[in-house]
């Protein structure tokens, strides 16, 4: 049995309700802007450390799930334009790298806010 059909309803039930509008604007050659929707994931990622190391990061990382069905590359330095959550304020994100843990549908991209 092929579930793959379920896959994508799940993601684009997912994606309507707890998702946020996106531009995503990608480095050259490829840097026409792609309209979609990326859904904030909320548990934080596995983050290893050094042994005896006892500073951590002072926030979570954040990491925003888009679709690669509308993005279908998401290098390091891609500009994401979308709210920092759902009802909140529209912000600049860079992406800095993705998240190891792989999927088929989505890119998880590891993002920090642009200052402006």
């Amino acid at each position: 049995m092929d579930l793959g059909p379920l896959r994508a309803l799940a993601l684009d039930l997912t994606s309507s309700a707890h998702g946020v509008a996106a531009t995503v604007t990608r480095p050259a050659p490829d840097n026409a802007a792609i309209v979609t929707r990326g859904v904030w994931i909320t548990f934080p990622l596995e983050e290893p450390r050094a042994y005896g190391t006892d500073f951590q990061r002072r926030e979570p990382r954040r990491v925003l799930a888009l679709p690669k069905a509308a993005v279908p590359t998401l290098p390091r330095g891609t500009t994401i334009v979308a709210l920092d959550r759902v009802g909140g304020s529209i912000k600049v994100w860079r992406v800095e790298g993705l998240d190891p843990q792989v999927m088929v549908e989505q890119w998880r991209a590891i993002v920090t806010e642009v200052q402006q």
